[in-house]
């Protein structure tokens, strides 16, 4: 390996390694893009997390930090095959010895997406129905749910579910699950997120887990990241809704009778330093 390796991985005996941290940005990036259909848009919201390009260290000890997010550095880590594992060798690309960032399937939407014009993603993004926790719900066999929506011709009402995706193609009830009203099982998910962020006892823990990342925060910042999700929700957009749940949660498993809602590791931190760094501007 030579050169600065790209942002997900560090160089350890000359092959490339994982970096979690980056890795799981990375794999953000990827996602919001498709949820998002907009270089810029994913641009902007990596910037107020405060995260930044690769940054480096040269063999005569020379810090290079890395720059802000633009759009031209989206486009570059959204086209980059290092993240499926593979290296380019003379315009060739060959498996490489490093693991994969992100998985087949999402690289190959991410690239049909990239293949279609920027005005075009925008205004089908922008007709499209809002479900808040599309990508990140499954059923317990693992697949994703599917979402869905009709519209009463009578009424011109919208209707929209989770479908289970093995229902979709093979047939109703081979899941087990029944069709989910998306409204009450989006509910249910935010009480629950609320209910986890407000609790003493997981207040208590996350503090001085997110100081010993981060020890620019302090134990008041962190508790009111954490407890002011509840208050200003019901004032965002539903873009925001969305952008924010996908940032404190990775998962979330429905079965016939349990919700189970899995939240990101860093996402409490990306979290608490996203409103420290609002506090500071509205301050400034």
């Amino acid at each position: 390996m030579h050169g600065i390796p790209p942002l997900g991985y560090d160089v350890v005996d000359r092959r490339l390694a994982i970096n979690p941290n980056e890795a799981e940005q990375v794999r953000i990036i990827f996602r919001r893009f498709v949820e998002l259909g907009s270089m810029l848009k994913v641009a902007q919201e990596v910037r107020a997390l405060g995260w930044c390009y690769k940054a480096w260290t040269t063999k005569d000890g020379r810090h290079r930090p890395g720059r802000p997010h633009d759009r031209s550095t989206i486009h570059t880590i959204l086209r980059n095959r290092a993240y499926l594992g593979e290296i380019k060798h003379k315009d060739i690309q060959y498996p490489g010895a490093h693991p994969p960032i992100v998985d087949q399937a999402l690289w190959d939407e991410v690239q049909a997406l990239l293949q279609v014009n920027g005005r075009i993603r925008g205004n089908a993004q922008r007709g499209k129905v809002d479900f808040l926790l599309k990508g990140i719900v499954f059923g317990p066999d693992g697949r994703a749910l599917t979402p869905w929506h009709t519209t009463k011709r009578s009424t011109g009402c919208h209707y929209r579910y989770y479908l289970s995706t093995r229902d979709i193609h093979e047939g109703n009830g081979a899941s087990g699950l029944p069709r989910l009203p998306a409204g009450e099982l989006e509910g249910a998910v935010v009480e629950q997120l609320h209910r986890v962020l407000q609790a003493p006892d997981m207040i208590a823990a996350t503090v001085p887990e997110a100081i010993a990342l981060d020890p620019t925060l302090d134990e008041a910042q962190v508790t009111v990241a954490m407890t002011k999700v509840a208050q200003i929700w019901e004032q965002l957009f539903p873009a925001e809704q969305q952008r924010l749940v996908r940032l404190l949660i990775e998962r979330v498993v429905v079965s016939v009778d349990r919700l189970e809602v899995r939240l990101r590791p860093c996402g409490l931190l990306a979290l608490t330093r996203e409103f420290h760094s609002h506090a500071e501007s509205n301050a400034a």
